[in-house]
């Protein structure tokens, strides 16, 4: 009796793949971290039964109140190894959480939160190798995991198609957008880019083809000439990809790299607006973010895009670079348009917030009996 009871208390306990302090930062990792924050905010001081498992080094997490931080394993292990072999050992006791889409692969009991159906239904923006892996975990997820999680009704749906699940599988919790509230913007980043006393559209997004930054800087090009204009990417670059694009980029494209928050918020801030053209999306955050810094937003008509961002913001068709650049043609010239979209905008990031999102893990989490 005593056993089970020691046993059933355990199994009670959540273990939170920290993988993600340990990587660069993109769209799923700094989901992953709001989400942490947001949970220990809203869990009541008590013994601790939700531990974030980290490897050594990485990145030092936020002061968190409630769940435990736990460095587990030795340093220079590589991630892969760290997270198929070590953290399922170390959380086979209880219920492991995976927030940024990978998992281990023999895990006994997880819950994954799953961003989108990329890895089938945009195969080509991916290396082989990377397919062929997240393919084969996801359909093992799919069979094995407590529970999925999603981040929209399009995200669901697309893995509901790809994987042969019951809609009633797969959860959504939609990300929040209120992590700029607390940052203060960097205005330096307007002189450091040149940008003081133009009219710039920013853009924010990875490198990842399906973005569609190609498109969106041959449709700034068909511009009328304008030396007050500027045309902005913010996001990290892959060489590979991109290579030689630096040199064919058309006069008045600033391309800044990966930003820190303070930074990135001014050029929210500032711009006259934002411009996301991207294919395929499983949220799509940075509209959001422009959207609760008071920023106009633009974005393709596809995936959830629509769903996200509702009637706050401007919508064209992100295969046609003529509709880009009319687009933008709009949104420099006619500031009333703009003004709509901002307040509309702001009414819109309202409804995303993390503590709404984690209300809605939390509860997935304590179906399962685990947290409690």
């Amino acid at each position: 009796m005593l056993f089970r009871q020691q046993a059933e208390g355990r199994m009670r306990t959540v273990y939170i793949n920290g993988k993600f302090m340990a990587q660069p930062v993109t769209g799923v990792q700094r989901v992953a971290g709001h989400l942490v924050q947001a949970l220990d905010a809203l869990l009541p001081a008590q013994p601790a039964r939700w531990v974030l498992l980290c490897p050594p080094g990485g990145f030092e997490p936020p002061p968190l109140r409630t769940i435990q931080v736990r460095r587990l394993g030795p340093p220079g292990l590589p991630l892969h190894l760290w997270e198929q072999w070590l953290l399922p050992r170390a959380a086979r006791s209880g219920l492991l959480l995976n927030l940024a889409g990978a998992a281990p692969y023999f895990g006994s009991r997880q819950i994954c939160l799953l961003h989108d159906a990329a890895v089938f239904d945009h195969p080509e923006a991916y290396t082989r190798a990377f397919v062929l892996w997240y393919r084969m975990l996801f359909r093992r997820l799919a069979q094995r995991a407590v529970k999925l999680l999603t981040v929209s009704a399009f995200a669901r749906s697309r893995l509901v198609a790809r994987l042969h699940l019951d809609a009633a599988r797969i959860g959504v919790v939609p990300n929040g957008c209120d992590h700029f509230s607390g940052v203060v913007a960097d205005n330096g980043v307007l002189t450091r880019l040149g940008l003081v006393g133009k009219h710039y559209v920013l853009a924010v997004a990875s490198a990842n083809p399906t973005k569609n930054l190609t498109a969106l800087v041959a449709a700034y090009a068909a511009l009328p000439p304008d030396a007050s204009r500027r045309l902005v990417i913010a996001g990290g670059r892959n060489a590979r990809v991109f290579a030689g694009s630096a040199a064919t980029d058309p006069p008045g494209v600033v391309r800044s790299g990966t930003l820190p928050d303070p930074e990135l918020k001014a050029l929210y801030e500032h711009a006259t607006a934002l411009v996301f053209p991207s294919l395929y999306e499983g949220f799509g955050l940075p509209p959001l973010e422009a959207m609760a810094c008071g920023c106009p937003v633009a974005v393709a008509e596809v995936a959830s895009l629509p769903e996200v961002c509702g009637d706050a913001a401007l919508y064209f068709d992100p295969h046609s670079v003529p509709a880009i650049t009319a687009a933008l043609q709009r949104l420099f010239g006619d500031g009333a348009l703009r003004e709509r979209l901002r307040e509309r905008g702001l009414a819109r990031a309202a409804r995303y917030r993390w503590e709404d999102a984690a209300t809605l893990l939390q509860a997935e989490v304590r179906a399962t009996g685990a947290g409690t």
